[in-house]
């Protein structure tokens, strides 16, 4: 990330937001800037990790850079632009493991842009 335009926000966001947490800020880039991948996470006694959880060290100030391998969470592959369409595990996972119901107006939805 720029430092330049890391710190302009930081200023902006302390003067319209005065006492208020940062946000997690997320982008795209080819560069790490020093950052590493971290290693992929172990998976909980289901078999499955969540995005959430790799997220907690952001909040504490750390910078994550995330990929395909290291990611850990089949779910977020397709918002976090790794996968094209919605794959049978994270139906099955969002079906069978967190019981939502994929209304029909939805279900045959294509995500590729």
């Amino acid at each position: 990330m720029n430092l330049e335009i890391k710190e302009r926000f930081i200023s902006a966001w302390e003067e319209y937001f005065p006492g208020c947490e940062l946000p997690i800020v997320c982008f795209y880039s080819d560069e790490l800037n020093g950052v590493e991948f971290p290693a992929a996470p172990k998976p909980n006694a289901k078999g499955y990790t969540c995005i959430f959880n790799l997220l907690a060290c952001v909040k504490k100030g750390h910078d994550r850079a995330f990929n395909k391998e290291n990611l850990g969470c089949f779910g977020c592959f397709l918002p976090f632009g790794f996968d094209t369409e919605v794959t049978e595990d994270v139906k099955n996972y969002v079906c069978n493991v967190e019981r939502f119901i994929i209304a029909p107006v939805i279900k045959h939805i294509n995500y590729a842009a």
